[in-house]
């Protein structure tokens, strides 16, 4: 008798649990606000001439000023411009392994934030990813700053050599 009683069971669940129906979430409509309640302090690097990350650090410095209704196209236009600055854009005395992972860093936190659903948007994983692509910018950028001036500070103290004058032989 156990085990045709058992079978009942088995049989009412399972036809219990075919009826259920799985509703599709509907879409979250985000609100056309600022992404970024306090302004992220972000660190400069000085640009020059021939510095490949004027255009990346303008749209980084832009991203406060985002909504989230335009933050996907903000985030792929940052993602796209990180990845055309290869280690052949970085100034010859700054493509040093350590620079260039810590860069790498960087283009991979935006590239997790980059591909977000924009309903993930006010998910706190996305927020901290958001936060990890400030960090990383920053520590690449403390980093760059400071092999920047210490290779300059190099060439200033390093001792020219003098270049012994020729003397004409009177004629």
């Amino acid at each position: 008798m156990k085990p045709s009683l058992l079978l009942f069971f088995a049989i009412i669940t399972s036809c219990s649990q075919s009826g259920q129906k799985t509703t599709n979430p509907e879409p979250i409509a985000i609100e056309n606000r600022d992404f970024f309640d306090n302004k992220p302090q972000l660190t400069s690097i000085p640009l020059g001439e021939e510095q490949p990350f004027a255009s990346l650090y303008a749209q980084l410095e832009e991203l406060p000023n985002v909504d989230t209704n335009t933050l996907q196209q903000q985030l792929e236009s940052i993602g796209d411009e990180a990845d055309r600055i290869s280690e052949k854009n970085f100034p010859d005395q700054l493509r040093i392994p350590q620079l260039l992972s810590r860069y790498k860093v960087f283009r991979t936190r935006v590239g997790i934030v980059r591909y977000a659903n924009p309903s993930q948007y006010a998910d706190s994983s996305f927020v901290k990813g958001m936060d990890d692509v400030i960090v990383a910018w920053n520590v690449f950028a403390d980093h760059y700053n400071r092999i920047a001036k210490e290779f300059e500070q190099d060439q200033v103290s390093a001792p020219k050599k003098r270049i012994p004058k020729i003397e004409s032989v009177g004629q």
